[in-house]
């Protein structure tokens, strides 16, 4: 609520005096704050409080606001089970709602939206009822103070918000909880109800004016069909107004049900253009992602591009999926943005594009297609071949994926747990990718990441108990890679092999200490430098990489569980 505090504190002494005779004024800002974004259902604080709840539309036709006006609610009144007996009934118990479900009340069969709730030893706590959390989606998140939830472009949205207010000269903090406009109203209209928010605001000043009463002020009533307050004044010391507001959705419910319909429409949605390599015509044009731009195999529509005709990007595309882990998963060649989207298919071919499907495209939300946009170019070299073999041929491909191999081996043991390892969660494992760029400090980054998959999942400790039973001699300072190499010798495999078989994690963890350094100096010039001319890109370092350590890893998973294997022959 923009500007709340001017209508919660007295000014300075010069306009104290009118400040405090005119509580009515916030009556037209309450009215103005309701026709906003989001609407107050709940304010507690200094000289201003409102507290809304929802009031059935048959008995608002027209508003008695002779019954409403003195009707008292109270945010701390919440569900309870009532026991009561005598008055010649017998007795009985039964479930009794904050603001009642029977009897004469204009508010009877409403429904109470916030509870203020109270337990001994804790602070006063908000609670939303659940009818409208849950049918709008939200989940209290505390970082956030607010019911939220995921909107289609996959960010985390505020619906609800419950914050506190500044405090007061005298340390008190009020309570502020609102409602999405828009979601209310949705809400309002499918339940058949509108808000009645009861509202008082009192102006006195309790430190400087001796205040006795009401006796003497000037007073005031005002009934509207949506509005009936009643005030009073004593001018240039207090003033007092009280009473109810209606608030009416402003949609019907067949505009609701338009709004569902055309947010579900494919054929109402926006949709980029692309640089395609089209598919059924061996041509490369520029063509829309909208799903009547393109055709399939089997209904192919004369003229126009197969919808899995490929898309090509330059690989920094990936960026920003790469930074924002909380928000975009990279699962194998599928990425994903929390429940709101998800890119089903990509891959990168020989010259390091990033390559998916048209049809994928047109999966995303407008927002996110012209963020792929803005990389597109044209093919350098055709789709990888995994992609190939998988997506138009139809068959399992048998290229080696180190990568993908070690992240089921390190998932198969999270699930077997053995003492030795730590699991190491899917969060690592989803953070540890391919880099999809010739950039040194992707490359870096992911081969930090891939130490953090296997070597810290190492676990000393037990790693020692392990070198112990073998009777192995070992360091005080020796870390995990070099008691898994003492324990392969002594386990009776050739020092030589041993050596071989651990050589690719020490190499990659020494160059995560290299790469990762926040200085530059000359040792990490010449790992770029030599990582280049022996592979060509950073990717096929990587993968080179990523094949030794699958190779060590399996060693290691056999000689600790017991099962040593022959290692394969130094060349």
């Amino acid at each position: 609520m923009k500007n709340l505090l001017n209508y919660t504190r007295i000014p300075d002494a010069e306009t104290a005096g009118q400040w405090l005779e005119n509580a009515i004024e916030s009556v037209d800002y309450l009215k103005l704050v309701l026709t906003g974004d989001w609407i107050p259902i709940y304010v507690s604080g200094p000289f201003f409080y409102v507290f809304a709840v929802l009031m059935k539309a048959e008995k608002a036709n027209p508003v008695d606001h002779a019954k409403l006006g003195p009707v008292v609610i109270d945010p701390s009144s919440s569900w309870r089970l009532e026991h009561v007996w005598g008055g010649g009934e017998p007795e009985r118990m039964y479930l009794e709602a904050g603001i009642g479900e029977s009897g004469g009340s204009p508010l009877a069969c409403g429904q109470q939206l916030m509870y203020r709730r109270r337990m001994y030893g804790l602070d006063p706590y908000i609670e939303l009822d659940q009818r409208l959390v849950q049918a709008l989606d939200v989940h209290f998140l505390s970082e956030r103070n607010a019911y939220c939830r995921v909107n289609r472009r996959g960010d985390i949205e505020p619906i609800i918000k419950v914050e506190q207010l500044p405090a007061d000269e005298s340390g008190h903090r009020g309570t502020l909880v609102s409602v999405k406009t828009e979601d209310l109203v949705k809400y309002m209209v499918v339940t058949q109800t509108v808000l009645a928010a009861k509202f008082d605001f009192t102006r006195v000043d309790h430190k400087k004016v001796g205040f006795d009463g009401w006796q003497d002020a000037e007073r005031q009533s005002f009934t509207a069909p949506n509005l009936a307050y009643h005030s009073g004044r004593i001018p240039g010391r207090s003033s007092f107004v009280n009473g109810w507001i209606i608030v009416r959705p402003n949609k019907t419910l067949a505009e609701v049900i338009e709004d569902e319909n055309t947010a579900s429409d494919r054929s109402k949605r926006q949709y980029a253009d692309f640089i395609i390599q089209d598919a059924r015509y061996g041509r490369i044009i520029t063509c829309s992602a909208a799903p009547e731009a393109s055709t399939n195999y089997f209904d192919a529509t004369e003229g126009l591009p197969f919808e899995l005709s490929p898309v090509f990007f330059r690989p920094e595309v990936m960026s920003k999926y790469k930074a924002d882990t909380d928000k975009y998963q990279i699962d194998g060649r599928m990425i994903r943005c929390r429940n709101a989207w998800e890119l089903r298919s990509f891959d990168i071919n020989e010259a390091g594009q990033v390559h998916t499907y048209l049809q994928d495209l047109s999966h995303l939300p407008y927002e996110e297609q012209l963020y792929w946009k803005s990389f597109n170019e044209e093919p350098k070299a055709p789709i990888s071949k995994r992609s190939f073999t998988s997506d138009f041929l139809g068959q399992w491909t048998n290229e080696p994926d180190p990568l993908d191999e070690l992240k089921r081996d390190t998932a198969s043991l999270d699930g077997s747990r053995p003492p030795w390892w730590i699991p190491r969660g899917e969060a690592v494992r989803l953070a540890a990718q391919y880099p999809s760029q010739d950039n040194a400090a992707e490359w870096g980054q992911e081969i930090m990441h891939l130490d953090q998959l296997v070597v810290e999942g190492f676990k000393e400790s037990e790693l020692r108990k392990i070198a112990a039973n073998c009777g192995a001699q070992m360091g005080t300072n020796w870390r995990s890679l070099r008691l898994i190499e003492t324990i392969f010798v002594a386990s009776g495999v050739p020092e030589g092999k041993a050596k071989a078989m651990i050589a690719p994690l020490q190499r990659m963890h020494a160059l995560r200490s290299t790469l990762t350094a926040h200085t530059g100096g000359t040792t990490k010039a010449e790992e770029k430098r030599k990582a280049i001319a022996e592979h060509q890109t950073y990717r096929a370092h990587f993968e080179n990489l990523a094949g030794g350590v699958h190779d060590g890893l399996t060693a290691i998973i056999a000689v600790l569980n017991g099962d040593p294997t022959t290692p394969p022959e130094d060349e």
